[in-house]
């Protein structure tokens, strides 16, 4: 069972110190509910530490729960963790990355954090938010919002992430945007970001810098079975329009992205921990040695 925030260091049940450390900066709806989310697809023995941001208020989350189990940014969060991941959050249908609240909060978040841990993820409206602040690209809105669960073609399969993944697997969806493909496309050009995979109706999806500092996931390798089902049935009981998912019954859902997902996932920790152990110390932030973000 994943550790759930326990105290830098503490060793599992079984007395075995953690296998990886994951700092997770929270800001799903609901923020609870993503602490079951990476409970079902990160390798057993991961330790999440759990972030809160500042100029969020969380009013769909549980006060109580939010409290135990998250903290504030600092530096040390994450200075004994191999790896920061960024959420998805319910501002991804605005245009404008900037417009959230907590822009200013999360750049400098993930500005402090790199250097300090191995690799940093964002998924979803987090990957372009890692596209603006590390590449300087913008995101460019679908005609209509990708939603379902889509076929993915491995463009990269010699690569470490992708070498326990298969030629062509399934990955849930649910965005209404990509990096812009102009800006993405030079940064790949340029030697700088790395395509893994793409499918028909969304493209290249999942993509990585060359030094592999930076991982974005525009898709959601971290959704469970059921959860494309409640963003639909969600929406409709809202009265808002919304399409079914492609390629998955929100009636009977059934996963086919599991397995991929979960290797996905551990080769990232793996070589995250091993980038970590490369970095040279990287000093405190700003004047002091605790400085909260």
């Amino acid at each position: 069972m994943n550790a759930v925030h326990p105290p830098a260091g503490t060793a599992d049940d079984s007395g075995a110190a953690p296998r990886y450390r994951l700092a997770v900066v929270n800001l799903m709806p609901q923020a609870e509910i993503y602490l079951d989310y990476m409970e079902r697809v990160l390798p057993p023995g991961t330790e999440v530490r759990w972030i809160r941001v500042r100029d969020h208020a969380y009013r769909s989350s549980d006060p109580d729960i939010l409290s135990a189990t998250h903290r504030y940014y600092d530096e040390s969060a994450v200075d004994e963790c191999d790896a920061l991941l960024l959420t998805g959050a319910a501002v991804d249908i605005d245009p404008d990355l900037t417009a959230a609240t907590y822009w200013d909060e999360i750049v400098r978040t993930l500005r402090d954090a790199d250097g300090r841990v191995g690799s940093i993820a964002g998924v979803c409206w987090g990957a372009q938010v890692l596209g603006k602040v590390f590449y300087d690209i913008d995101k460019e809105h679908f005609p209509a919002k990708v939603f379902g669960v889509l076929e993915m073609t491995n463009e990269a399969p010699g690569h470490p992430l992708m070498r326990g993944l298969d030629d062509r697997y399934w990955l849930p969806h649910s965005r209404y945007a990509r990096m812009e493909p102009d800006g993405f496309g030079k940064a790949v050009a340029d030697g700088l970001l790395v395509p893994l995979d793409r499918c028909e109706e969304a493209g290249h999806t999942t993509v990585v810098s060359a030094d592999g500092a930076h991982l974005m996931l525009q898709g959601h390798q971290d959704y469970p079975t059921e959860r494309l089902a409640q963003e639909y049935h969600s929406a409709v009981e809202k009265g808002r329009a919304t399409s079914l998912p492609l390629n998955y019954d929100p009636d009977r859902p059934v996963n086919r992205w599991r397995a991929n997902n979960r290797a996905f996932l551990a080769a990232w920790l793996e070589l995250a921990a091993a980038r970590k152990r490369g970095l040279a110390p990287k000093p405190p932030a700003g004047s002091g040695a605790s400085q909260q973000l």
